[in-house]
């Protein structure tokens, strides 16, 4: 009769219910009739209806898939599990539940995994959501069912976004990849599987930690990451991001609202979370926000306060300290400056200056020779005193390559109202003079400005491409010493304010380098704090205890095994550790210091 009704017929299921449950009523207790004993239940009826369902399901599921699509199976498969839960709770004792359920588990999944486990890869490839949904509650009701899924689907997601990034790159012309354009790429592939995760797999915890894996293989080692001639460097992927970031963060005509900013953010936080090298990122990231910062060149100041919040609830109040605290320089600064103003003069120039704590600012001091311009010496000497009587003891290092002005050009032949030049300080030092002649030679130029021949070359290269100056000869090099420079009285523009000071990607790539240098600086220290912190605590380990606890402990950053190796032999030359050689040939270290 239950064999009819799996095949669609109707039954008087009532009736079924009441023979059925006669055999449990033959296994009361007279003695105790809430004592119930289901041997007789057992015996003349569940074992032979398991032993039935087991064959007929067995018989069904091979004759329909020999004729029907594994997609298709997994349907009816979900469909009978309803079924038989259902038939449970119509007539069959409540007991009889979880021996029926495991044995349909069984006979229609377990013996099937292998076909449905492999049908999920075609499923990939063509987006099928409802379809993973359903293939998903089949397969987790199962001991390892979801493990093939798992690593399908981490294989998958690697490949997609190693795809989409391979994509971007053939798309760049030879030239710089834009930062926008590589997290864009990055996050709609992350998008796009994060959804599939939650929705169709339930944020599964195992499938969540397939998604991450593959999210972080392709993020900090794809073709743009780590280009196939460079595989033993550091990722590039956080310097494009807080490139990104700093997008995101500056003035400029193509910034959207606060809600946008903000949504951007959090989408640079969702691949933050995956790099490998989170300390790359705080690095080129905090250069980035210093340079914003002392140039006034922030959205909004909620903006950057709502970045460095995100990053600090991310990795903790030490990864944001000197961010956090670079905001409190600016205020302090500010507070500075107005009781400065008060004691100018009508005849100073404007001027604004930052102190800030050299300890806490990553702004490289470049060091060049300079000498300021005459009209700005008494303004600069004024400051200085102020502040030594503000803070005496302390020594203000100025950093030149930094400053920056706007002067006020005058062209009678051209414009009526003149022109405003926004400029380097060098800048100003090189036009300053063409007030009292019309042309000058580089070796005058270098005299004036006390400028090396590179800076005084540099600076002149904007004032020379937009024909503020003219130089003479033409096609040679700007810092060729036989040059000589002229002021341009037919100088015209479509613009009033005209910004000249803008880096040179020789200065740009001078600052990466000088980033990376700067990392693995403090990566080398980094790692003696780690080694010496372990090895204080625990005297004595072998090299590979000592190499495995030092990997689990940086999480900032992936150390490489060499490096850890190097780092030991620099604390062994250091005497704070000796090396021993056990009898076995093992080595192992010791604590000294």
């Amino acid at each position: 009769m239950i064999e009819r009704q799996r095949n669609g017929e109707d039954i008087p299921s009532s009736s079924l219910k009441q023979i059925i449950l006669s055999f449990v009523s033959l296994g009361l207790d007279e003695q105790n009739t809430k004592r119930i004993n289901l041997t007789v239940y057992q015996d003349f009826f569940e074992t032979a209806f398991l032993e039935n369902t087991r064959t007929y399901y067995t018989n069904e599921s091979k004759e329909f898939l020999a004729h029907n699509s594994v997609v298709e199976y997994v349907k009816k498969a979900n469909n009978r599990l309803n079924e038989e839960y259902q038939r449970v709770k119509m007539y069959l004792h409540q007991y009889t539940e979880e021996r029926l359920m495991s044995t349909c588990d069984q006979v229609l999944i377990s013996d099937h995994a292998a076909a449905i486990q492999n049908e999920f890869q075609v499923l990939l490839g063509d987006d099928r959501q409802e379809d993973f949904h359903t293939m998903y509650k089949l397969l987790s009701r199962v001991e390892g069912g979801l493990v093939p899924i798992q690593q399908a689907l981490q294989a998958h997601v690697e490949k997609q976004g190693m795809e989409a990034v391979q994509k971007l790159q053939s798309q760049t012309t030879g030239g710089p990849v834009d930062p926008k354009a590589y997290v864009d790429s990055l996050l709609v592939v992350h998008m796009k599987y994060s959804a599939l995760v939650s929705e169709s797999f339930e944020n599964n915890k195992d499938l969540v930690r397939a998604l991450d894996n593959g999210c972080r293989a392709f993020i900090n080692n794809n073709i743009i990451a780590k280009p196939t001639q460079q595989l033993d460097k550091d990722s590039k992927t956080p310097e494009l991001l807080a490139k990104y970031a700093d997008s995101l963060l500056k003035k400029s005509s193509k910034n959207t609202g606060e809600a946008d900013i903000d949504a951007s953010l959090n989408g640079i936080m969702r691949i933050f979370q995956y790099l490998d090298e989170k300390d790359a990122f705080e690095k080129f990231y905090s250069r980035l926000l210093s340079k914003r910062l002392v140039n006034n060149s922030s959205t909004s100041e909620d903006a950057e306060t709502s970045m460095v919040a995100k990053l600090k609830e991310a990795c903790g109040y030490e990864y944001t300290n000197k961010l956090q605290r670079m905001f409190q320089d600016m205020k302090t600064s500010a507070d500075l400056q107005n009781q400065f103003k008060n004691t100018l003069e009508k005849k100073d120039v404007d001027f604004t200056a930052y102190v800030l704590a050299q300890s806490i600012w990553p702004l490289p001091d470049l060091k060049p020779t300079f000498e300021l311009p005459k009209q700005l010496v008494g303004t600069f000497d004024r400051f200085q005193n102020f502040y030594g009587t503000k803070h005496s003891g302390r020594k203000l290092m100025w950093l030149w390559n930094f400053c920056k002005g706007e002067i006020r050009a005058n062209y009678p032949k051209t414009s009526k109202t003149g022109y405003t030049f926004q400029v380097s300080v060098f800048q100003i030092a090189i036009l300053l003079p063409f007030n009292d002649a019309d042309t000058l030679s580089f070796q005058q130029l270098k005299e004036i400005t006390g400028l090396s021949k590179e800076y005084l070359a540099n600076s002149l290269h904007f004032l020379l491409k937009a024909k503020v100056l003219l130089q003479n000869p033409e096609n040679t090099e700007i810092s060729d010493e036989s040059n000589s420079f002229s002021y341009n009285p037919n100088f015209k523009s479509k613009k009033v304010r005209i910004n000249l000071n803008l880096p040179l990607k020789t200065e740009q790539k001078q600052d990466t380098e000088d980033t990376q240098k700067k990392i693995q600086d403090d990566r080398h220290l980094f790692l003696q704090a780690i080694i010496v912190r372990i090895m204080k605590a625990r005297k004595e380990l072998t090299h590979v205890n000592l190499v495995q606890e030092t990997l689990e402990q940086s999480r900032r950053f992936k150390p490489r095994v060499p490096d850890i190796k190097k780092t030991i032999d620099t604390l062994i030359e250091r005497e704070y550790l000796q090396r021993v050689v056990k009898a076995n040939n093992t080595t192992s270290y010791q604590y000294l210091a």
